[in-house]
């Protein structure tokens, strides 16, 4: 296949031409990125939190998923969170969803900036989701971002060994000290 201006194509468009990538692409804003490989850091912590949430979710409605799926928001975002929970039945063939309640964002150096203004005003968009949760890979810290009936608000962080994530949406809490069990940091 030629070069495509994936930026020009419509939402199931770039669905179809991403589906059929070897690699995997985001799109938000118009922005068009290939997904690189996390760090040894990065993929425990997201590992970490998909166990810990599925844990907690076991036997209810709601489920954890990993970063093989894609959420899509109205505006024609397509993003790979590290981990998002949604409710109730889905299509077991589906490769992207639009009806999150819970976004994670593992954060990292390369991608800081654009997770934090262009997947920000992506994820505010989906009329489902809740709160997003923004990890930090090098230190105790959970960043929330949650919405109310005013709005988004962002909520004071979670942080350090004693810290817990409370998610009432789901009815379930993270301990920081779960989700980072194993991971050296630099607070360490």
């Amino acid at each position: 296949m030629g070069e495509v201006r994936k930026e020009d194509l419509s939402l199931e468009g770039f669905l179809d031409w991403e589906n059929r990538q070897p690699e995997r692409f985001e799109r938000v804003g118009g922005v068009v990125r290939m997904m690189a490989g996390g760090t040894l850091g990065h993929d425990g912590i997201g590992a970490k939190v998909i166990v810990e949430l599925g844990s907690r979710l076991r036997g209810g409605r709601c489920r954890v998923h990993g970063s093989n799926l894609k959420v899509v928001s109205p505006r024609g975002d397509v993003m790979y969170p590290d981990a998002f929970v949604r409710c109730g039945p889905g299509d077991p063939r589906a490769t992207h969803v639009d009806d999150p309640v819970v976004v994670v964002e593992v954060l990292s150096l390369s991608t800081a900036v654009h997770d934090l203004t262009r997947k920000r005003l992506a994820y505010r968009s989906i009329p489902s989701l809740k709160v997003v949760l923004w990890v930090h890979p090098d230190r105790m810290r959970v960043d929330l971002m949650r919405r109310r009936e005013t709005g988004w608000v962002d909520e004071e962080p979670a942080e350090g060994a004693a810290g817990v994530v409370v998610l009432p949406e789901l009815g379930i809490e993270l301990p920081l000290s779960e989700i980072y069990e194993g991971v050296p940091l630099e607070e360490a």
